[in-house]
C-alpha cells in the first residue's frame, strides 16, 4: 500500500553533529558542546514559533526561515559557552551546515528505492536553499522525486499542515506514505498524522514516553526495506 517513501533531512539523511569537527577546529575542545547546544536550540526555536501562533492564517506570524533560525541558534550556543564570535567563524560554520555529511548508506538506499519504483521525497523544516545545497553536496538529487520544505506553510513540524504537504505533492493518502525519521518526536508527530512511520534509531535511544510507537524501527536507513516488505 506504500506509494511514497518520505525522509526527514536533518539527523536522518544528514548528520547534524558532523558539524562538531569544524566547530572543534574553530573552538578547540568545544566542538561537541557547540553542535549539541546548536541543534537543541534550533529545534526549540521551531517549536516556539509554531506553538505561539498555531492557528494563524497562512502560517505563524512569527515565522522565520530555518536558515535564520539556525544562525540564531548558533549565536546562542556560542554565547552560552562564553566563546568569542566573529563573522568569519559564523560564516564558516553556517556554510558547513549547508553541506552536512550524509550517512554512508543513504545514497544506496535511495537508489534501490528508485529501482523498485517507489516515489521518494524529503519533508523538512529546512529552507529550500539549504536543502538543495545539502542534497547536491551528497549526490542525492537524482534519487529524490521531490524536496518539500515547510516554507510554503510558514510553520514547522510537528504541525499537521507540515505533514499535509506530502499529500499535496503526491496526491496520496497518509496511509500510503512511509515516513522515515531519526528524530523520535518527528516519528511520533507523523504517526499521529496518519503516516506509516519508521524510526531510525542510530544511537540506541529509548522512544518517547508518550503516544504510540512508530510502526517500524531500525538502526540505519536499510531498515526501510524491512518496513516495505
Amino acid at each position: 500500500m506504500i506509494k511514497v517513501v518520505v525522509f526527514d533531512a536533518y539527523g536522518t539523511l544528514f548528520d547534524v553533529y558532523s558539524i562538531g569537527a569544524l566547530a572543534d577546529r574553530l573552538y578547540p575542545g568545544h566542538g561537541a558542546a557547540i553542535a549539541t547546544i546548536w541543534r537543541d536550540k534550533q529545534i526549540e526555536y521551531t517549536r516556539l514559533i509554531a506553538m505561539s501562533d498555531p492557528h494563524g492564517t497562512g502560517g505563524s506570524r512569527f515565522y522565520q526561515s530555518f536558515w535564520n533560525i539556525t544562525r540564531a541558534a548558533l549565536r546562542y550556543a556560542l554565547e552560552r559557552l562564553a566563546l568569542p564570535q566573529s563573522e568569519a567563524q559564523e560564516e564558516a560554520l553556517m556554510g558547513q551546515y549547508a553541506k552536512l555529511e550524509a550517512f554512508p548508506e543513504n545514497l544506496d538506499v535511495l537508489q534501490r528505492l528508485k529501482a523498485q519504483s517507489f516515489a521518494t521525497a524529503i519533508l523538512s523544516n529546512g529552507s529550500e536553499g539549504m536543502l538543495d545545497k545539502a542534497v547536491q553536496s551528497a549526490g542525492m538529487a537524482d534519487a529524490l522525486d521531490k524536496i518539500i520544505s515547510v516554507d510554503s506553510v510558514r510553520t514547522f513540524k510537528t504541525m499537521p499542515t507540515s505533514y499535509g504537504l506530502v499529500g499535496k505533492a503526491f496526491e496520496v493518502q497518509p496511509h500510503e506514505v512511509l515516513f522515515v525519521s531519526s528524530n523520535a518526536w518527528d516519528a511520533l508527530g507523523a504517526t499521529w498524522f496518519g503516516f506509516k512511520t519508521l524510526w531510525v534509531n542510530r544511537q540506541n535511544l529509548p522512544f518517547e514516553a508518550i503516544g504510540p510507537r512508530p510502526h517500524f524501527a531500525g538502526a540505519d536507513l536499510n531498515a526501510v526495506f524491512a518496513a516495505l516488505a
